[in-house]
């Protein structure tokens, strides 16, 4: 159908002076987005036609309404490329958790190797001082040390300093003999004991909480 799309100069014309027209033949209206019939016109349209809608037609005006509503649904998405991060962020996340483990064990490793080195140091101090327990404890046996004089106190203190760091002395007459623990210097045969039996201690042991600083020497008795 031709839609007449005539000016208000054509009211001038020469009456008999052809004027111009075109045919509107758009699938969509340009002005709502909405699907015109197959072969209807703007004159048609507003005489209710009803002819089939176009499946192309359809489609276009349905593209037309996303652009216009600013949606972007038509777009398909990638899915390789989803796919291809979601594997990546997984693999991330895997080398994520093996670095915070290699952390925590280094740190383990860390802390534990300065434990040891601590311990060692201390150890080393009081190895140091037990010749300086040996004269205390001497002049303890020849009444050198009395209690209530300075060097008794003095003494004490010292023992409860080097005890706060876990020095123990170890080693009594009576107690069973240990090769662990003791080291005999003199043995004395008797029939009366089943085991190695300490009889004299010569010099006390020390050790530092499950480490030996050193043996006590020590004469026993007991079987041959």
């Amino acid at each position: 159908m031709t839609e007449d799309r005539s000016t208000p100069d054509d009211a001038q014309r020469p009456e008999g002076e052809p004027t111009f027209s075109f045919t509107d033949k758009r699938k969509v209206n340009p002005e709502d987005g909405s699907v015109r019939p197959t072969g209807a016109t703007p004159a048609a349209e507003g005489q209710g036609a009803s002819e089939p809608v176009d499946p192309i037609d359809a489609e276009a005006a349905k593209l037309f309404e996303q652009a216009a509503e600013g949606g972007d649904d038509s777009a398909p998405a990638d899915a390789g490329r989803v796919a291809e991060l979601e594997g990546k962020v997984t693999e991330l996340t895997e080398q994520l958790k093996r670095d915070q483990a290699e952390y925590v064990n280094s740190r383990r490793r860390i802390e534990a190797a300065a434990e040891v080195s601590k311990e060692a140091a201390i150890a080393g101090v009081l190895a140091s001082l037990i010749g300086v327990l040996d004269d205390v404890e001497l002049g303890r046996q020849h009444g050198d040390i009395a209690e209530g004089t300075p060097f008794h106190s003095i003494a004490q203190k010292l023992e409860e300093v080097l005890g706060s760091h876990g020095l123990k002395r170890f080693g009594a007459v009576g107690e069973e003999f240990d090769p662990n623990l003791h080291e005999a210097l003199m043995h004395e045969d008797a029939e009366d004991v089943e085991t190695p039996t300490i009889s004299l201690v010569m010099q006390p042991g020390y050790a530092m909480n499950d480490r030996i600083l050193r043996p006590a020497r020590v004469g026993t008795r007991g079987p041959a």
